[in-house]
């Protein structure tokens, strides 16, 4: 099933009487306006008026179609189900964004902060997001939302993890998510694992200390950077771990160990001091690999940080979204994911940049997102090289 098929299938919430348009059409409007630079209810009335001819051929419309107003738009952002426009965004990335052997999957979760009502009581309600991120690419291959108050993120990780079973990715994750069952379900779904380690696991944590320790280590990697005013040294070591010594672990192989050392200014200008700092850290593992390359999986996991969450807080500012009212800002985050990806896809070097070669390029989202487009001839790949002959 491709994503206008997807589309089509979606059940209609609304009441049969008064409808005027399909909510497919609908639908089909906000994804691929938005990502062609429309963004809101009344930029897509103008993202229709502007391409009224290439949406009627695009998608065979009779000539006097008429399409929905800024109102319509709104209501159905506000009404729709936000977990309709998730599960459309994998049906989509499973065709186009293929997972191979070995490539790096950073999972996290994110909340969305227009979302959150109940303030600091126990009654707080927000949706997050759960992404898996691959290092590489830069673009999200699978995502689920929840409620907090319905489920948490552990639980929709081992969904996540259940749904990449066989395709022998390596998973990294924050400690959170250090948890036997979720490490035993990567193993038995044929993927493998880097994990953090920290102190409220206590048992464990001291058993990594130990092994780093007294075991030795069986490979090291020393790197040195000096990046806006901080200077870190981060020397990374692992050390094999004895079948006997965590056997509820599933896969566990390696600790690997990194401390960091460095300096970095602290304080406003007229009061800044030079503070030193030394810390380590431990993850588990399930991989042999070399010390170099754990550094660099390692580092890459926060990559999710600030090439995802990042951008989408500061550049797409969805943390302060002013489409508020209903399931608005959770239903954006969702088309968010497929700006980002689509984006990414463009290989250029920034978000920005990526936004601005998107923009009004009706043939090549369309191309992307669903496959088809409204040139008879074939369309040149959608790339940061092809943007000169735009």
């Amino acid at each position: 099933m491709n994503l206008i098929e997807a589309i089509k299938s979606v059940p209609d919430h609304r009441q049969p009487r008064g409808i005027r348009h399909p909510l497919w059409l609908i639908l089909t409007i906000i994804l691929l306006g938005s990502c062609t630079g429309y963004w809101g209810y009344k930029p897509l009335v103008d993202f229709t008026t502007n391409h009224r001819a290439t949406l009627i051929k695009l998608f065979k419309l009779s000539p006097d179609v008429r399409f929905p107003s800024d109102s319509t738009f709104r209501n159905i952002i506000q009404s729709l189900d936000f977990e309709i426009i998730a599960v459309l965004f994998n049906v989509w990335s499973q065709q186009n964004l293929p997972l191979t052997p070995v490539e790096l999957m950073a999972i996290d979760g994110k909340s969305i902060k227009s979302t959150s009502v109940g303030g600091q009581s126990s009654y707080q309600n927000f949706v997050s997001m759960v992404s898996v991120y691959s290092h590489h690419h830069g673009w999200v291959v699978r995502h689920k939302v929840l409620e907090n108050h319905h489920q948490s993120e552990i639980s929709v990780v081992e969904e996540l993890i259940g749904e990449l079973s066989g395709s022998q990715v390596v998973i990294t994750a924050d400690a959170l998510h250090c948890q036997k069952k979720t490490l035993r379900l990567i193993i038995d779904g044929g993927n493998d694992y880097i994990v953090t380690i920290k102190k409220n696991q206590s048992s464990l944590f001291k058993t990594a200390q130990k092994v780093v320790n007294f075991a030795g280590a069986l490979d090291s990697h020393q790197a040195d950077e000096r990046l806006h005013g901080r200077s870190t040294a981060r020397r990374t070591t692992i050390s094999a771990i004895e079948p006997q010594l965590l056997p509820l672990w599933a896969g566990a192989k390696h600790i690997i160990a990194i401390i960091r050392s460095g300096s970095r200014w602290k304080g406003k200008k007229s009061r800044r001091r030079l503070v030193y700092f030394h810390e380590s850290h431990y993850y588990l593992s399930s991989l042999d690999w070399s010390a170099s390359q754990f550094a660099e999986a390692i580092r890459g996991h926060w990559l999710i940080e600030n090439r995802l969450h990042w951008v989408k807080d500061v550049t797409l500012n969805e943390d302060n979204c002013i489409h508020r009212g209903g399931n608005a800002a959770a239903n954006w985050a969702m088309v968010r994911q497929f700006l980002v990806s689509l984006a990414r896809m463009s290989g250029t070097n920034t978000l920005p940049q990526a936004l601005r070669l998107m923009a009004n390029q009706i043939d090549n989202l369309s191309q992307l997102l669903f496959g088809f487009s409204s040139r008879d001839e074939p369309l040149k790949s959608f790339t940061r090289a092809s943007a000169n002959s735009l």
